[in-house]
């Protein structure tokens, strides 16, 4: 992942990491389903889209644990 990317991921919000998070594990049902049904591949952008939301789910926690101290 290239640094721009990972620099426009940790300017945004907790809410849009979340969101955007929520898509990606969409996809990832979506594909599961078409995979049993129609016997597609899962493929690269899977294994992609897990990657990014573990990503996502470092990013949230990140920005959570100062917010969690402060209490």
């Amino acid at each position: 992942m290239k640094k721009t990317a990972k620099t426009d991921l940790r300017a945004k919000s907790v809410e849009d990491l979340q969101s955007q998070a929520e898509a990606l594990r969409t996809d990832m049902l979506k594909a599961r389903l078409a995979g049993s049904v129609e016997g597609k591949q899962l493929g690269v952008k899977y294994r992609a889209n897990r990657r990014q939301i573990a990503r996502l789910e470092t990013l949230i926690r990140e920005k959570a644990a100062p917010a969690a101290k402060a209490k």
